[in-house]
């Protein structure tokens, strides 16, 4: 879990800890990190986090994620 922790914190950092994504621009990047795939951090979908009443939306994502 670590392991794969650093990964995505590399990922979103750039540089020599990026990886294979290090020449990327951060665009580029970041659709690494949204990308679909089958491992042990998986990023949720993407979404632009508008809403008409926060705090009702806040209470909702708690309840179907966490709760």
């Amino acid at each position: 879990m670590r392991a794969a922790l650093h990964a995505v914190e590399g990922v979103c950092a750039g540089g020599e800890r990026a990886g294979q994504a290090a020449c990327d621009d951060a665009g580029r990047r970041f659709r690494w990190l949204i990308a679909p795939r089958s491992t042990v951090v998986q990023p949720g979908p993407v979404h632009t986090g508008l809403t008409a009443d926060p705090e009702h939306e806040s209470e909702r994502l708690l309840d179907l994620l966490v709760r």
